[in-house]
């Protein structure tokens, strides 16, 4: 195959070449333009080398009929040079690109004008003076450049003096006139110039990860304050306050802490604008939420999950209970106390259990306290009732055995209602306590009056101390409408009725006098936390958003949304059978940057994330935009078809699968967006056709996918995307008749087009071409021209495994993983494809875009280990079992850096490392996870965090280190800013950016870059006045649009309709040459 290199080393010597053909132009029209006089004030503009080393091909040639530079002795004559010769006031350049006299970007700064105008005045008074004592004899430093001629006539020199003097000014007028008005657009030019290169150069060294954006919902109860005008939330990060009103982001309490998160939080009984958090420090801060400033700090020595506060009876603070979770779980009853109020710190013990704790409710002011969970209710009542001290808190427990594993609980005291007499007989002065359970089955438990039931238990069962009965013997009433799990279940005010919700998207409300049922369907995900106040049913679905309903009419009053991209539980990531932790869970979330607006990021979210629901990786149907700066969505909409629309559930009751758009892209402008979305059959619908071969199994549902490859439009009007075009099965086996899946997709960053890479090996680049029907662009709606995309370019690539010559490989196979890359102008398309074993190390292609051709394939890099592929500038950057960059001009390895991924084998990383490349700051970004599991035969994963690592294509240490909690899902770079953003697996947003000024690069500017130095005058009376003069201006004239031809159609019909006689290709040809080369003939 060809190598490109050849190809790129022409292209740049050419343009060299062109550069310098330009500046000799120049400097000829310079030399011819002014007479040989001298000139004030003109800027020495020192141009700078190219940062490519000086070869063969690139060095300028020699003009023999200039004198050449020497090297300057210390009176700054050349030795050799000989008396006449005007010394070369440019200053040589070093092999680096610095010339000899180093240049400061602020020497201007640095010399005041008014200062150079006192000196240049001094200057010219002592050059009048010794003008007028060269009258009477001239000076012995003048009699050296004088020639023999001169000597022998003094008084010819005089008078040729005075002429000289007189012209001199004329043309020191002149030229200042000249310069003036060029002096302020060239440095206007210049200074841009040069401001532009060094935002090329300069790469930041110090960079700062921003705090978390976004994230979910802790999965308990929010809490409306007691007017009702806001709602209190909570993320791992923070603790947030929406108004109802608005469904705003009224304040926020940030945890500050990077490591921990926030666990539970409580509001205060006695004080309503204080907030107790707890987070896994072991901390409890006390807020004022309404100021945002810390009240208090206690620590309690362990993880606090649940916290309820109640009122000390008889008293105005608070008692704090915390279900405290360790070795055991405990229910502990704190007496907290800030410095300001009178008495100390108390705990008290009040409940031990194996199990764990999954729901706490305290009632009465402490008088009973019902606890579940996973199959039991415990139900406590407090002995000494009488005592208010927190060491008399002691409670009697009672426990209620269940056959299925509860999913949620809520108790109502119901008041003892008043006989007609107004007195109160023994049976009203006695508690009510009903309880509702939920069951994994969707049926829902009825315990009326439990305390009755106990008391009657315990008189028939005398012998009994366990203190344990089965729900059976309760005889409790039965409520199934659910399908599936029962989300959430909570009591109304009044006792008369309570609500429902679960994996359904329907509210419930079921009526206990009449036993009528009210459905509230079609909400947008599955409910899971229900909260009831006064006037509002609050919502907690599963797609990380909170709903606030009226009671009367059902309506939505408030509507918060989160980031509801896809989250990894820490129950996802258990070991399996075989002894492996599944990283499937880790796969990466679709994520881009919208070019419209940088601050905006779009991501494929799923329907519904339910978190009592493990089955996998989530389908994500979805697009969300969410923005940045001000921490809110912006827009939700489909992409593929959803259970919304369609129905969700099949004709033997199981859910139906959503297909699962697994990439996006946005096209350099940000007006069209591209998708590529699966769908496979479930493994339950082939089960007829396996003839009981699981092999013909899989490989009947592979046949059976459905892969689309979707272009959707933005509409600015409505501010959603519209589906321009769909492509069916992009990629396809024709030998084997079946669809295989798109493995990557990259926009093009100077075009409207989009390249893919398929499970095939094949590369296919798309493009749009307007709809024509007669020759005529067909037109919809807003007399828009519409547009199809259709298939561009197609280039197959060769195998690796005939290149490695290893057909056959007895090592076990590995999935082979394939990337793509452009390069910053679009003209390059590198397509990597990893190996499937240890001697099949995989290849990546270098691909002209233009020709559709393979122009080098580099098996220098050992590949076969994919995990990601980028080009930033020349270099490309190759993630595999370390760091390759490789410069694409040179043909040479730059450096490969070591990466490190704890927990994480070599094949796993193809899925979990994530790369980002920035061409605006010249930087690429790696996320490595760092996984860290339980000593011994543990089946879950201890700790997971993710190490992002900042690099430049210059050096091999990183610029950067920074490690955020989680593994990171999504890693892209900021569109037109410097920097990256990160999402990690509880969908939580961080800003990787630098933090302070930046540090210019050991590397020179382009060519066609100038700075501006000092202001030199030029004194000088002879012909170095003449050559001087034409070396600077040069500098003055810069290179812009305008020196190109100006070519009309004129000139164009001159050429080909000029009404002559037909003429030969040839001629054709070279008149369009000339035509278009004439700048450059007439600057030789």
């Amino acid at each position: 195959m060809a190598d490109a290199t050849p190809q790129l080393k022409r292209k740049r010597e050419s343009a060299i070449g062109s550069q310098k053909k330009s500046k000799k132009q120049r400097q000829s029209e310079a030399s011819a333009g002014l007479d040989a006089g001298a000139i004030e004030d003109i800027i020495d503009a020192t141009p700078v080398v190219e940062p490519a080393p000086e070869t063969q091909a690139t060095r300028k040639p020699i003009d023999k009929s200039k004198p050449r530079s020497r090297k300057p002795q210390p009176n700054g004559v050349p030795a050799d040079a000989p008396a006449t010769a005007a010394p070369n006031l440019k200053p040589e350049t070093q092999p680096n690109g610095i010339p000899d006299k180093a240049d400061d970007s602020r020497a201007l700064l640095d010399t005041p004008l008014k200062q150079g105008k006192k000196q240049r005045k001094q200057e010219q008074k002592d050059n009048k003076n010794a003008e007028q004592a060269n009258s009477v004899d001239a000076p012995e430093d003048d009699a050296a450049p004088q020639s023999t001629a001169a000597q022998s006539k003094p008084q010819e020199k005089d008078v040729d003096k005075v002429a000289k003097k007189k012209a001199k000014k004329e043309r020191k007028a002149e030229a200042k006139a000249i310069i003036k008005a060029q002096t302020s657009d060239v440095s206007k030019s210049q200074t841009s110039g040069s401001t532009k290169a060094k935002k090329q150069n300069k790469v930041p060294t110090s960079w700062t990860a921003s705090a978390p954006h976004g994230g979910w919902f802790l999965p308990q109860d929010p809490i409306f304050t007691s007017d009702e005008k806001y709602l209190i939330l909570a993320t791992p990060k923070s603790v947030q306050i929406y108004s109802t009103e608005t469904s705003l982001l009224a304040r926020a309490l940030p945890l500050g802490s990077t490591n921990n998160i926030i666990t539970t939080f409580a509001l205060s009984s006695t004080k309503p604008k204080q907030l107790y958090v707890a987070d896994s420090s072991e901390l409890i801060t006390l807020w004022d939420w309404t100021e945002g400033t810390k009240l208090g700090r206690w620590q309690i020595g362990a993880t606090v999950k649940k916290m309820v506060v109640i009122t000390r009876p008889g008293a105005d603070d608070d008692l704090v209970y915390c279900h405290e979770a360790g070795k055991n779980h405990v229910v502990n009853v704190h007496a907290l106390r800030t410095k300001s109020q009178a008495g100390e710190t108390e705990l008290k013990q009040v409940l031990k259990s194996s199990s764990k704790i999954t729901t706490m409710q305290v009632l009465l002011q402490g008088k009973y306290v019902v606890v579940s969970t996973i199959d039991t209710i415990t139900v406590g009542k407090r002995i000494k009732a009488s005592k208010t001290a927190v060491q008399d808190f002691s409670y009697l427990w009672r426990e209620i055995r269940l056959s299925k594993q509860i999913t949620t609980c809520s108790t109502y005291f119901r008041q003892p209602e008043v006989s007609e007499k107004g007195k109160k007989t023994a049976q009203d002065q006695r508690d009510v306590l009903d309880i509702a359970v939920g069951d994994e089955s969707g049926v829902i438990l009825l315990f009326e009056d439990i305390l009755a039931s106990f008391a009657t238990i315990e008189s028939s069962q005398k012998g009994n101390k366990s203190g344990s009965d089965s729900a059976e013997s309760l005889r409790p009433k039965r409520f199934h409408w659910h399908r599936d799990a029962v989300g959430a279940v909570k009591w109304s005010l009044d006792g008369n009725y309570f609500i429902s919700g679960g994996d359904e998207t329907v509210l419930t409300i079921w009526q206990l006098a009449t036993g009528q049922k009210q459905h509230l369907p079609h909400l947008t995900a599955a409910i899971e936390n229900i909260v009831v106040s006064p006037t509002s049913y609050a919502l907690c679905l599963a797609n990380n958003s909170v709903i606030v309903l009226s009671t009367t009419e059902l309506e939505a009053r408030t509507n918060i949304i989160g980031i509801q991209t896809r989250r990894v539980d820490k129950q996802q990531l258990v070991k399996s059978k075989s002894g492996g932790f599944p990283m499937h869970a880790l796969q990466p979330v679709p994520i881009a940057i919208d070019p419209k607006n940088a601050q905006q990021v779009l991501f494929a979210v799923p329907s519904s994330q339910p978190r009592h629901k493990f089955d996998g990786v989530c389908a994500a149907p979805y697009l969300q935009t969410f923005d940045i700066a001000n921490q809110r969505p912006v827009s939700r909409q489909a992409l593929t078809r959803n259970n919304a629309t369609d129905p969700n559930m099949g004709p033997d009751g199981k859910r139906i699968i959503e297909p699962n758009v697994h990439i996006l892209q946005v096209s350099h402008d940000g007006q069209y967006l591209a998708t590529v979305d699966v769908w496979l059959p479930p493994k339950a619908d082939l089960r007829y056709l396996s003839e009981g071969e699981s092999d013909n199994h899989e490989e009947e549902r592979l046949r059976r996918r459905e892969v689309y490859l979707k272009i959707w439009r933005r509409d600015e009007k409505n501010g959603q995307w519209v589906l321009e075009t769909r492509i069916d099965a992009p990629h396809f086996l024709e030998d084997a008749s079946s669809v295989v899946n798109v493995v990557d997709l990259v926009a093009n960053p100077k075009e409207h087009g989009f390249a893919t890479i398929g499970e095939d090996h094949v590369v296919r680049i798309w493009k749009p071409k307007t709809r024509l029907r007669d020759g005529l662009v067909v037109r919809g709606a807003g007399d828009r021209g519409m547009v199809n995309w259709s298939l561009h370019r197609s280039v197959e690539l060769p195998k690796p495994g005939k290149l490695w010559l290893t057909e056959t490989s007895a090592s076990p196979q590995i999935v082979r993983t394939s990337r793509l890359a452009f390069s910053a102008d679009g003209s390059v398309l590198a397509a990597g494809v990893s190996g499937s074993s240890d001697l099949d190390r995989g290849l990546i292609h270098l691909i002209g875009t233009n020709s559709a051709t393979i122009h080098r394939s580099m098996t220098e890099i050992d590949t076969t280990v994919l995990c990601g592929l980028g080009i930033v500038g020349r270099y490309l950057v190759a993630v595999t079992d370390c760091i390759n960059v490789w410069d694409m001009v040179y043909d040479d390895l730059v450096y490969c850096a070591p990466i490190n991924t704890a927990g994480v084998d070599q094949v796993e990383r193809t899925s979990i490392v994530r790369l980002a490349a920035n061409e605006i700051d010249g930087t690429f970004a790696v996320s490595l996870p760092q996984l860290e599991k339980y000593e011994g035969q543990s089946s879950w994963i201890q700790k997971t965090t993710s190490k992002i690592l900042v690099y430049s294509t210059a050096q091999k240490e990183p610029l950067s280190s920074h490690t955020i909690p989680g593994i990171t899902l999504g890693l892209v770079a900021r569109q037109g800013q410097m920097g990256y953003v990160a999402l990690d697996s509880v969908s939580c947003l961080r800003t990787i950016s630098p933090s302070t000024g930046a540090v210019k690069l050991p590397t020179p500017q382009p060519t066609e870059q100038m700075e501006v130095q000092q202001i030199k005058d030029v004194t000088e009376d002879d012909r170095e006045d003449t050559a001087s003069k034409a070396l600077q201006l040069e500098d003055v004239v810069l290179e812009n649009d305008y020196d190109k031809p100006n070519v009309t159609q004129q000139d164009f019909e001159e050429i080909f309709h000029n009404g002559n006689a037909p003429q030969a290709p040839k001629d054709v040809f070279s008149a369009v040459l000339r035509l278009f080369g004439g700048a450059a003939k007439a600057a030789a």
